[in-house]
């Protein structure tokens, strides 16, 4: 799907279940892929229903991100996240070189 189309959908949900609806359903959408994850964990998961529950989540996420309008902002806080954890992991290797 087109990413027009898509933000398309997400403001329409926006305006047809209203703001706090949508706050109420990421926050559902996180617990319920947290319970996918620890199902997995006590190796009684199912990868499609942990797949399943990601795309919830991503879903609802990006409405939040329209709520707000800080699409660019997240991407921005994102790449900063990324690349110091980049960083740390580049410095964890090195430790671990030289400690061997």
């Amino acid at each position: 799907m087109k990413k027009e189309e898509e933000e398309k959908i997400y403001q329409e949900a926006i305006e047809l279940f209203g703001v706090t609806s949508q706050k109420i359903m990421v926050i559902e959408e996180m617990s319920e892929l947290t319970k996918e994850l620890c199902k997995e964990l006590r190796d009684r998961g199912n990868i499609e229903n942990i797949a399943d529950e990601l795309a919830d989540v991503e879903i609802t996420l990006a409405q939040i991100k329209n709520i707000y309008g800080i699409s660019e902002n997240v991407e921005k806080h994102k790449d900063f996240k990324l690349k110091r954890f980049a960083s740390r992991m580049s410095e964890l290797k090195l430790n671990q070189t030289k400690q061997n």
